[in-house]
């Protein structure tokens, strides 16, 4: 039997293009299987990178809101003290970072973006992300630091005497039912000027010093004041305490800051039991609010 010529070498081409083909299709097989591989390890670091970010800039916000608290504190203290030379640059503002949650980008160097929805992360673009977050929280560490040690600079400076300052809520109650200023008179419905502040409290709860201070007035007043307590904390400060149902202490006696001094009462000119609240610099009523710390 003779096979032809022409026969063997088709039977030859086909098996040559059979063997090339079949290898193209392994080695396109090995690349498919080794790149989903590679795919599925890029989502997991994916995945991993994105809690990562979401860690670091949940701390950030923590962090930035302890600032906050610390530059509305320090506020308060300059205000106390007269201190706010805006040369000296003690104001500060709060950082501009977006709260973890709110949406689902973060602003990043430049005004570039990173969705955290999106599965494809740049893990560089995440790394400048999180350098420049931290780069403005280090900033502002460094700004506020600067601020308290001027504060600090500045007590010792004056050597002011913090414990007389009327810096505690003279109540345990925080409900104010009147604030400092202009106000409609609940009697004549005429637009007047309150003096003070107005903390709604139980008929006989104590009413405390605010600062180490001495007694100068305790008694019956008049103007609508009925019961009344005065102290004097030095420095040109001067506290008021009005509506009174009891005293606990007498002219001349020293007080120290928390020690009970009266009661809350109605008397006077009042709608209801509440005490009312006036720090005076001078002799000029001041918004009360501004004193307290606590």
């Amino acid at each position: 039997l003779s096979i032809p010529t022409s026969a063997v070498k088709k039977a030859l081409a086909c098996a040559v293009m059979m063997l090339t083909l079949l290898s193209f299709m392994a080695v396109h097989y090995v690349f498919t299987v080794d790149e989903a591989a590679q795919n599925g390890a890029l989502k997991q670091e994916n995945v991993l990178l994105k809690a990562r970010l979401r860690a670091v800039q949940d701390e950030v916000a923590r962090i930035d809101t302890t600032l906050q608290r610390i530059d509305r504190f320090a506020t308060r203290v300059r205000a106390i003290t007269q201190l706010s030379d805006p040369e000296r640059n003690l104001a500060m503002g709060p950082l501009s970072l977006e709260p973890p949650g709110k949406h689902a980008e973060v602003l990043y160097a430049k005004g570039e973006r990173i969705e955290y929805e999106d599965e494809s992360i740049d893990s560089k673009l995440a790394l400048r992300m999180i350098d420049s977050n931290l780069d403005q929280l280090g900033g502002e560490a460094r700004r506020q630091q600067d601020n308290v040690r001027q504060l600090r600079d500045h007590f010792a400076d004056k050597d002011l005497a913090l414990s007389t300052t009327p810096s505690i809520r003279p109540t345990r109650s925080r409900l104010l039912t009147s604030a400092f200023g202009s106000r409609t008179d609940p009697y004549t419905e005429r637009q007047v000027m309150h003096k003070g502040i107005d903390f709604a409290a139980d008929h006989g709860s104590e009413v405390v010093a605010p600062g180490d201070a001495h007694v100068i007035f305790v008694g019956s007043r008049g103007n609508g004041y009925g019961k009344t307590v005065v102290l004097d904390h030095g420095l040109g400060l001067q506290t008021h305490f009005a509506h009174l149902s009891d005293f606990f202490v007498q002219v001349g006696q020293q007080v120290t800051r928390g020690q009970p001094i009266a009661a809350v009462g109605n008397t006077g000119r009042t709608t209801g039991a509440h005490l009312h609240y006036e720090v005076r610099f001078y002799g000029v009523p001041q918004d009360p609010e501004k004193f307290i710390l606590d």
